[in-house]
């Protein structure tokens, strides 16, 4: 097993403990949430949330950059436009760049939820169903890109 064989199954198992942690937000988690009486939602989302959060994190980071180091390692990067005329290429590029923009909105925009997440117990009770609503959506729209993304790099990779 080279280098890039151990690179590829870091990225591959990142990428889908990705999905599945994204999943499980919207299958188990959220609906959890919405079921309880709004005294324990609270609790509830500041014990599991800033973990989840943390998970998120760490294992988009680590798909984004097992992806870049595998696309260098295959293509160092050279006749990118050659490259992206390919299925391979395309399909890579594009499923990176989505996963990559995804990661962004993570670690921009999505983790300004986390701080109101872990002081739940102190929120009022508006501040708790505006977190809810947001649990509600956005996890679901994460988990749409994340299926199309895994399909451009299955496509990429394999074919139809």
């Amino acid at each position: 097993m080279n280098f890039t064989n151990i690179v590829r199954w870091v990225h591959i198992i990142s990428g889908v403990a990705w999905l599945g942690e994204v999943i499980t937000i919207n299958f188990v988690l959220v609906p959890a949430l919405i079921r309880m009486n709004k005294a324990a939602r609270g609790t509830f989302i500041r014990q599991i949330f800033p973990k989840v959060f943390h998970l998120a994190s760490v294992l988009s980071l680590t798909a984004i950059i097992s992806g870049a180091t595998m696309s260098y390692l295959i293509s160092g990067w050279r006749n990118l436009p050659e490259l992206l005329a390919t299925r391979w290429g395309a399909s890579i590029f594009g499923g990176g760049i989505l996963a990559f923009l995804l990661t962004l909105f993570h670690f921009f925009v999505e983790i300004r939820i986390e701080p109101i997440a872990v002081t739940a117990d102190e929120s009022t009770e508006v501040d708790i169903e505006k977190i809810t609503k947001v649990l509600n959506s956005v996890p679901k729209v994460g988990m749409g890109i994340l299926v199309v993304i895994v399909v451009l790099m299955m496509y990429g990779a394999r074919g139809l």
